[in-house]
């Protein structure tokens, strides 16, 4: 079977499970297990479906069991755990990827691999070392063999640490217990803590661990804040993959009800979601500075040269100034607006550093996935082959940088590192100037731990949204940015941010952003709890014309207006609806309602007249038509349907005025099409031909296009006394008048 034929039938089988169809899920099972011809899950098999049959038989002849609920319970876990072990079993026997072909080399060459135990005892004594070193010796500058060495061995632990937990399915109890001892300890290493962390995150991803997941909760609680802001965006990931068999669990359902007691919890909860949402908008940013911005500003660039003349550089005073014309050229070009969006949402979190260090993750220090979740730190062995005094500046300036992720601030230090002596030297001593400005900056921007814990967070999931996105076996890996539901929509995250402050910023959030179809999940929810809040129904409503649904939007608007019937706003939106149903009568009674809250509204005006227009009621339709061109001189939206109302009721010399403007104005396909109706109706033929020619013209050169709108017109053609029959004529004419004319 291929990878995909194996991820969908094991998907099947999960699904089962969650339906709790345990006969299928036994069949499917024995189907994999008899593949593997694995023995000891054969036995485990037969004891579970064994114990299954005995329990419908006590029901099927009334025997009463107190216990029944309990056994069915730990039968239902027993059956997700052997499906997890059968499953990883397949996987690592016919699938390949990265994980298994290395979980397949750790079975092979499982002596060459350091124990997880013995990794973490080593680290410790390795850290003490080098912490004792640090004391006595600036680490960065220092080239003593010794400590270098150290730093190596640092490395090849930590990495191999990464490998212990992340390839390990299921840890034992002096595992867990060894890992929960590291982590508490204060005097071990943050970098350390911290891919633990990751691993364990990493790991769950594959394969359901209980003892990965406690001591997730636990590390929530640990002193450390880059360890609790890790373990907590590891621990939601978990909750949403695993969200339908928790149940099963009680020791993680009780750690998780502990915390939602606390406030400080569900503040934090609800403020990574917001970060995962925000995520969302990554890849339209990329886009857009790829595709908009820098080419606008690669098009630009020599008209900016052009206008920056020499005088303008000869004085102190002019070079301190910018010159007006430079800012008039960026407004032109709609750049300086589009560079100003940017930073609004850098100011609110947007990643907008992802395009430019998506392709500066090649160097050979992210070969490693480690590397990807390692925090920036001042590791020699990392930068033992540049300059010291200017990587000690370069690292310095970046540690107490806010605006990158650790991926990316790896990659900008290896990237200033590669040029050239004379630049790399300017941009140091550049770095080395802002420096202190920076901090003080910094210092004002982040005032209290909840801000700092944010930014951990924050940059924790800009790593992890790099490793998913540009890792070159990214396809490989279940992209959690990609996986639905959204995290909020999990009933074990759901519960976490339940209170209704949080879910009213969660749904503003995905509101104010555009996710329409998330905001609607969170709206139903707050409506059953609010019921009498107008705004939900409003917005829920705008959600829904947004996404097509039109007569769903229509009920949550006339919702809303029981609520609040004098909004202006919600009648307008109501008739708008009413005129998209094809319902004009309803669709005018409201634009009457709206037209009483603000008489002097020309688009309500102008609507008035498309409703008496789509009534068939051409007369009145012209007196608001021609209402709007008087009150608004200046504008031509009243000019079209003057022209078109004006022909149907056969004034055919006003249709032709307001037609020849409307052609001297930027006309459209349909602006020729219905001139040539007029034409054709004032037995102008060979006049009217030439017209159908330019919408043909208009319509892409497209006949298909002509004709279907052309046929759509014809019923009033006809009634304005086109004959029925000449119609296959002028069609014909007109083909071959094209035909010649593409000949020329």
């Amino acid at each position: 079977m291929t990878n995909k034929e194996i991820k969908g039938e094991i998907a099947h089988i999960y699904l089962l499970l969650d339906r709790k169809k345990l006969r299928e899920v036994f069949d499917s099972v024995y189907s994999i297990i008899a593949d593997l011809q694995h023995w000891q899950l054969s036995e485990r098999h037969y004891e579970l479906e064994t114990t299954y049959k005995y329990m419908l038989q006590y029901l099927t002849e009334g025997v009463k069991d107190p216990r029944q609920q309990l056994i069915y319970t730990d039968l239902l876990r027993s059956c997700y755990q052997l499906t997890d072990a059968a499953c990883l079993q397949w996987h690592i026997r016919d699938t390949a990827g990265l994980y298994f072909d290395k979980k397949r080399n750790l079975m092979h060459h499982s002596s060459q691999q350091k124990s997880l135990t013995v990794c973490l005892t080593a680290i410790e004594t390795t850290w003490e070392k080098i912490s004792l070193a640090s004391m006595l010796n600036d680490a960065l500058s220092e080239t003593d063999s010794a400590i270098l060495d150290l730093w190596r061995e640092m490395n090849d632990l930590t990495t191999a640490l990464f490998h212990a937990v992340w390839l390990n399915e299921l840890l034992t109890p002096e595992e867990a217990l060894a890992l929960e001892q590291f982590l508490d300890n204060e005097l071990n290493s943050e970098m350390a803590k911290s891919i633990i962390i990751s691993a364990l995150t990493m790991s769950l991803l594959f394969t359901f661990d209980e003892r990965k997941a406690l001591i997730l909760f636990s590390s929530y609680e640990n002193d450390n804040e880059a360890v609790r802001q890790r373990a907590l965006v590891g621990l939601l990931l978990f909750l949403r993959k695993y969200d339908t068999r928790l149940w099963l669990y009680p020791q993680i359902t009780g750690r998780l009800d502990y915390l939602c007691e606390s406030k400080d919890f569900v503040v934090n909860v609800r403020d990574i979601l917001l970060q995962f949402i925000m995520s969302k908008e990554t890849e339209q940013i990329t886009k857009k500075i790829k595709e908009e911005i820098i080419p606008e500003m690669l098009r630009i660039s020599p008209e900016l040269n052009r206008k920056i003349r020499m005088d303008d550089l000869l004085t102190d005073t002019d070079m301190e100034d910018r010159n007006p014309e430079w800012e008039e050229i960026l407004e032109q070009s709609g750049l300086k607006s589009m560079l100003e969006e940017f930073s609004e949402l850098q100011m609110e979190g947007a990643d907008i550093m992802h395009s430019s260090f998506s392709n500066l993750k090649t160097y050979t220090f992210f070969d490693e996935i480690s590397n990807w979740f390692l925090p920036f730190y001042a590791n020699p062995m990392f930068f033992r082959d540049f300059p010291p005094e200017e990587t000690k500046q370069i690292v310095g300036v970046l540690k107490e940088s806010n605006v990158l992720c650790n991926s990316d601030r790896y990659s900008f230090f290896y990237s200033t590192m590669q040029m050239p002596d004379k630049f790399r030297k300017m941009m140091t001593a550049q770095f080395a100037e802002q420096s202190e400005g920076l901090k003080d900056i910094q210092k004002e921007e982040l005032p209290g731990t909840e801000k700092q814990s944010s930014l951990i967070s924050k940059h924790y999931i800009q790593d992890l949204y790099r490793f998913f996105k540009i890792h070159p076996r990214k396809r490989e890996f279940e992209d959690i940015f990609e996986k639905m539901p959204d995290l909020i929509q999990t009933k074990s995250i759901g519960r976490i941010v339940a209170d209704k402050d949080s879910r009213l910023i969660i749904g503003e959030y995905y509101f104010n952003r555009n996710h329409y179809r998330e905001a609607i999940c969170v709206f139903d929810d707050l409506i059953d709890e609010i019921a009498d809040d107008g705004t939900l129904y409003q917005k829920k409503g705008y959600c829904l014309q947004k996404l097509g649904d039109t007569e769903q939007a229509l009920q949550a608007y006339l919702h809303a207006e029981l609520l609040n019937a004098g909004s202006s706003w919600i009648i307008k939106k109501i008739a708008y609806c009413y005129r998209i149903l094809k319902k004009p009568e309803e669709a005018l009674a409201y634009y009457r309602k709206a037209e009483l809250l603000n008489p002097d509204n020309l688009s309500v005006q102008l609507c008035i007249g498309h409703c008496f227009l789509e009534l068939g009621d051409y007369a009145e339709a012209l007196k608001y038509y021609f209402k709007v061109e008087y009150l608004d001189k200046h504008s031509e939206r009243a000019w079209r349907p003057i022209a078109w109302c004006s022909f149907l009721i056969g004034k055919y010399e006003q249709a032709n005025d307001y037609f020849e403007k409307i052609l001297s104005n930027r006309p459209d396909a349909s602006d020729y099409l219905n001139y040539g109706h007029v034409q054709l109706v004032n037995g102008d033929i060979n006049r009217a031909l030439g017209y159908y020619q330019s919408a043909v013209k208009a319509f892409d050169g497209s006949m298909e296009k002509f004709d279907a709108v052309f046929n759509a017109d014809l019923p009033e053609l006809l009634r304005q006394g086109v004959h029925e029959e000449d119609v296959p004529l002028i069609l014909d004419r007109l083909m071959y008048d094209m035909k010649q004319k593409n000949k020329e």
